[in-house]
């Protein structure tokens, strides 16, 4: 039987080389499946994950929900444990997947708590930035998540080379390396030749944000800047890249937009993952016309 961390890695390789996911994802999937090989061993005494049973996958569950993890993260869990045993089964002669036939825990339903337009235009304003290049970077940056609807990983692997001003559309490698053609604002499209005419040398491989010593902004840099720009723009609980990702779809729906041309802006598998927008889009039509309407005031 193979070692539990030659299992780990065979598994990480399989969901990078074979399902296509990104190193990241693949990595989250690897620290849950850790987790649960720490629980087996210190909780139960077993140190296979093959002698693993449906009761200890409950018990693992209950206990996540008594430490006050929340019931998504939970759930998230559980489907990678199912993603985890289909693996092993492929190669090993398990009775059945352990995580199968456990239901999926009650999720609160979330809203999606968008930007108005005003707060846009606060956060976009150039006097909110430092006249330096780095505040250049910065208010380009953040008009770009917004003009686009990007993922943080999406706009950081974004690189010259995908941007044709010739055919007036960008080339973003979404989830699984789907790729995908978004068409450009004019404003933006103005926005990146000035960008383009403050650097010396560019090449078509080099990514579209980077930092000051020319290398790919990391993750947490860009998660920490649109923080803070959002601190000062919005009083909106979550200020994180994700939520101007929000904004630009909840804003394209309020404006009459398609949600099957929403889906594919975003890039999304299905068009279940868009409708979340619709729920967001009702909120604010309650909150208009209660605000409104003469009886409702």
């Amino acid at each position: 039987m193979t070692s539990y961390s030659d299992t780990l890695q065979s598994y990480q390789d399989y969901l990078i080389l074979e399902r296509r996911l990104s190193t990241a994802t693949a990595k989250a999937y690897g620290i849950d499946v850790a987790q649960w090989m720490t629980f087996l061993e210190w909780e139960i005494g077993i140190t296979q994950a093959e002698e693993a049973n449906r009761s200890h996958v409950r018990s693992w569950l209950a206990q996540l929900v008594d430490r006050g993890i929340d019931h998504r993260s939970v759930n998230r869990k559980l489907s990678t444990l199912r993603s985890f045993y289909k693996f092993i089964l492929a190669t090993t002669p398990l009775e059945q997947n352990p995580a199968v036939g456990i239901p999926a825990l009650k999720e609160k339903k979330r809203l999606v708590r968008a930007l108005t337009q005003e707060e846009v235009e606060s956060l976009l304003d150039p006097v909110s930035f430092p006249v330096t290049e780095e505040g250049e970077r910065d208010r380009f940056l953040l008009f770009t998540l917004y003009a686009f609807g990007l993922r943080r990983a999406e706009l950081i692997g974004l690189t010259h080379g995908a941007v044709s001003l010739f055919e007036k559309v960008i080339r973003v490698v979404g989830k699984r390396n789907k790729e995908r053609m978004l068409p450009m604002l004019p404003e933006w499209e103005q926005a990146y030749v000035n960008f383009l005419s403050r650097q010396t040398w560019i090449a078509s491989s080099a990514p579209v944000f980077q930092t000051l010593d020319q290398k790919p902004l990391p993750p947490r840099v860009v998660y920490s800047l649109v923080h803070a720009y959002l601190q000062k723009a919005s009083s909106i609980e979550i200020k994180s890249p994700h939520v101007l990702r929000h904004t630009f779809a909840t804003h394209l729906l309020e404006m009459g937009a398609d949600l099957s041309a929403i889906r594919s802006l975003l890039g999304h598998a299905n068009l279940s993952a868009t409708q979340i927008y619709t729920h967001a889009s009702m909120e604010q039509l309650k909150r208009v016309y209660h605000e409104s309407h003469p009886k409702g005031r």
